[in-house]
């Protein structure tokens, strides 16, 4: 409910729309795996379903997904996920609702994050004509 709020009022603002079904797509499937008790599969599955979203948004930007774009992403991560647990232990998040809607809101800022990040970082690559 609360993602679908998110995904409807910022992604329109936030993403073209092409990304912005990528994004949704992998930040959803995201919140779902981590949800459920997967009893230490989530991880992988998490590192998973975030590698295909980089790849995804890889082709989408026009360019190649290697080691500097995964790099470039690693970083975008975890800082995105860093600030984002620093600013909830502030607000009290309980059960595993607010597991999800973490993990929903780190995959969208993530994301978006990326994309932007590829465009800065190889501009000659990355398509003009999927901008934000």
């Amino acid at each position: 409910m609360l993602q679908g709020y998110i995904a409807k009022k910022w992604g329109d603002k936030m993403f073209e729309a092409e990304i912005a079904k990528v994004v949704k797509k992998h930040a959803f499937w995201a919140a779902i795996i981590l949800i459920l008790p997967l009893f230490g599969l989530e991880v992988i599955a998490f590192v998973v379903i975030l590698w295909h979203m980089y790849s995804s948004l890889c082709e989408k930007a026009g360019t190649k997904l290697r080691f500097g774009t995964i790099a470039v992403g690693f970083i975008v991560n975890v800082v995105i996920a860093t600030v984002i647990s620093i600013l909830l232990d502030l607000i009290p998040v309980v059960g595993w609702l607010g597991k999800g809607f973490i993990v929903y809101l780190q995959f969208y800022l993530s994301g978006k994050a990326f994309i932007e990040t590829l465009r800065k970082a190889y501009p000659n690559e990355t398509n003009s004509n999927n901008r934000a």
